[in-house]
């Protein structure tokens, strides 16, 4: 649950930036956000987390090829669980996963608010620009107060995906929900139960999930669209 609330949040407010500097910026930055986004929805999201965890080590391993000094990674923040067992809060491994879950998320994200944005009218941007407005002024008080509304059904989608995709960071021990299900296997040979019960929880989850973003949608949404 920690590394979805800080993907969607951070995805969520990243997202947003490079939508608005890929749909109003100039050539050039515009071209930048555009990279960013085909790199990462055109790479796995696994192959990501792999290059990234890998990073340190490797950087580490050249710095003590150089004579230098490494640097500490096997910093972590312990916290009590709810049965009074220590469990790791924070690590370097959790950290990179929950950043890179965030940038990959803010591809998709900015790609939805995009969309959004291109669906206003022209004739407002033309009304706004003959009454003086600035660009800044624009974004502020047409674009994003229509096109945050208008991206909910869509951006439902990168919510609701989420977090089956944070499934992906048990591959490099981090110990999210699947790679708890997989140790509970490993102990009580309880596959199939283990398993459907994993599937119980993404299932309530994501519904929940849902039926939020559906309300939010129908308490926001501008009449007539």
């Amino acid at each position: 649950m920690g590394l979805y609330l800080f993907a969607i949040i951070i995805g969520l407010g990243l997202g947003l930036v490079i939508s608005i500097i890929r749909h109003f910026g100039g050539p050039l930055t515009s071209r930048i956000a555009t990279t960013y986004i085909e790199i990462f929805r055109g790479t796995p999201l696994l192959a990501q987390i792999l290059a990234v965890v890998a990073i340190p080590p490797a950087l580490n391993a050249w710095l003590i090829s150089q004579g230098s000094a490494p640097i500490d990674i096997g910093w972590s923040i312990p916290v009590i669980g709810p049965f009074g067992n220590i469990r790791v809060f924070l690590d370097t491994t959790i950290l990179l996963c929950a950043v890179i879950l965030a940038v990959n998320s803010a591809a998709y994200q900015a790609e939805f608010f995009r969309g959004s944005f291109a669906s206003i009218a022209a004739g407002q941007t033309l009304a706004a620009s003959s009454m003086g407005m600035t660009k800044a002024q624009l974004i502020r008080h047409v674009v994003l107060p229509q096109g945050l509304r208008r991206a909910i059904p869509a951006w439902s989608n990168e919510a609701v995906y989420l977090p089956k995709y944070t499934t992906v960071a048990y591959m490099v021990s981090v110990e999210e929900l699947f790679a708890k299900a997989k140790l509970v296997v490993a102990r009580t040979y309880q596959a199939l139960a283990v398993y459907v019960m994993v599937a119980i929880i993404f299932l309530v989850m994501i519904s929940l999930i849902s039926w939020l973003l559906e309300y939010v949608y129908k308490r926001v949404k501008i009449p007539g669209i």
